[in-house]
C-alpha cells in the first residue's frame, strides 16, 4: 500500500500555470508524510481560479518557480505510484510544466482515485472528489491543493480496504482499470494558430480519439450557456464530444450537465443567471440529476 497522491492547483487555464502543490506520501497503508508549497506561475491570476482555491498573486512573490521546486518535487513522484482525482488533468499540468522547462519525464505509473470510487461505489450520485469524501467522511477543505492530495489518498485507501487488495496495481486488476505511465501516454504535439477559429477545431477533430466510457461526459447530454473566455463554444462543444458526449443547445429534462462560462458564472455568483441556469434550476428542484460545471473545471475534465 505505497503510493503518493497529488493535486495541483493553477493560476488561469493554462496548464504550466501552477500556483500551489500537494503531496501526501502513503508508506504501508498509512499516511508518512505531507507537504504542501505554494508555486510562482510566472503568469496572471484569473478571476474565477482565484476564486476556487483562494490563491492570489501577491501570496506567491516569494514563492519558487516550478523550474526551481522540481528537484524536490522529482524525488516524491519518480519511481512510484501516483494516485490524483481526476488523473488526467494532474499528470497533464505535470507534463505540460515539464515541457516548459526542458525536463524529462520522470517514470512512474499514476492511477485516478475518481475512477477507483466509480468502480468501488457505483450507486453514489456523482464522483467529485467531494461527494466521495463526505461519503467516506473525510474532512475536506475542498481546492486546497494539500486536502485534495490527502481526500484523494484516503479514498484509495478506503478502497483498498473495501476490496481487501494490497495495492493500487492489485486494485487496479481487480477492476480493470488501466495504470497509465508516461510511456505509454499519448504525446500530442500538433500547435494550431490561434487566430484561425476553423483550423483548432479541425485539429481536434482530427486527432485519434479512443472514448473512455467512465468518463463522466460518456453518454451525457450537455447544454451550454454563457461567454467562453479559454475557448470558443464550437470548440469546446468538439472537446465534449471527443468525449462521447452529446451537445444540445436547449435544456430539458435529458440534459446531465450545464456548462456555464466564466462571464455568465461570474454573473451567476452574483445572482444574475440566465434562461437556461432557471431552467436547470427548476429542474433540480424536481429532483432531475443536473449537474453545473463551470468552464475551468470543464476544461479540467475535457483535457
Amino acid at each position: 500500500m505505497d503510493f503518493v497522491a497529488i493535486d495541483f492547483e493553477t493560476a488561469n487555464s493554462v496548464r504550466t500555470s501552477v500556483c500551489s502543490i500537494g503531496i501526501v506520501k502513503v508508506k504501508n497503508g498509512k499516511i508518512e508524510e505531507e507537504v504542501h508549497t505554494l508555486i510562482n506561475p510566472l503568469s496572471e491570476f484569473h478571476y474565477y481560479n482565484t476564486k476556487i482555491h483562494g490563491i492570489m498573486e501577491y501570496m506567491v512573490h516569494d514563492a519558487p518557480t516550478f523550474e526551481e521546486y522540481w528537484p524536490t518535487f522529482k524525488q516524491y513522484i519518480d519511481n512510484h505510484t501516483i494516485i490524483a482525482h481526476n488523473a488526467s488533468f494532474d499528470i497533464g499540468v505535470l507534463r505540460d510544466s515539464l515541457k516548459r522547462i526542458h525536463e524529462p519525464e520522470p517514470t512512474f505509473q499514476y492511477g485516478c482515485s475518481y475512477r477507483i470510487a466509480k468502480k468501488v461505489w457505483p450507486n453514489l450520485y456523482n464522483h467529485k472528489l467531494s461527494t466521495v469524501a463526505n461519503y467516506l467522511s473525510i474532512s475536506l477543505r475542498h481546492h486546497d491543493a494539500l486536502e485534495d492530495a490527502r481526500a484523494s489518498a484516503l479514498i484509495t485507501l478506503e478502497a483498498m480496504k473495501r476490496t481487501k487488495t494490497n495495492s493500487i496495481q492489485e486494485l487496479s486488476i481487480l477492476h480493470k482499470l488501466k495504470l497509465g505511465s508516461p510511456v505509454s501516454a499519448i504525446q500530442k504535439t500538433t500547435r494550431t494558430r490561434k487566430s484561425s477559429r476553423d483550423a483548432s477545431l479541425h485539429s481536434i477533430e482530427a486527432e485519434s480519439i479512443t472514448l473512455n466510457t467512465k468518463h463522466p461526459f460518456y453518454g451525457a447530454n450537455i447544454v451550454f450557456t454563457g461567454k467562453m473566455v479559454s475557448m470558443t463554444r464550437p470548440i469546446a462543444a468538439q472537446y465534449a464530444t471527443n468525449c462521447g458526449a452529446i451537445c444540445k443547445g436547449q435544456v430539458d429534462g435529458t440534459t446531465n450537465f450545464l456548462v456555464v462560462g466564466d462571464h455568465d458564472l461570474y454573473k451567476y455568483v452574483q445572482g444574475i443567471k440566465s434562461t437556461k441556469m432557471q431552467k436547470v434550476e427548476t429542474l433540480i428542484e424536481q429532483g432531475y440529476p443536473i449537474e453545473i460545471v463551470g468552464e475551468q473545471d470543464f476544461i479540467r475534465l475535457v483535457k
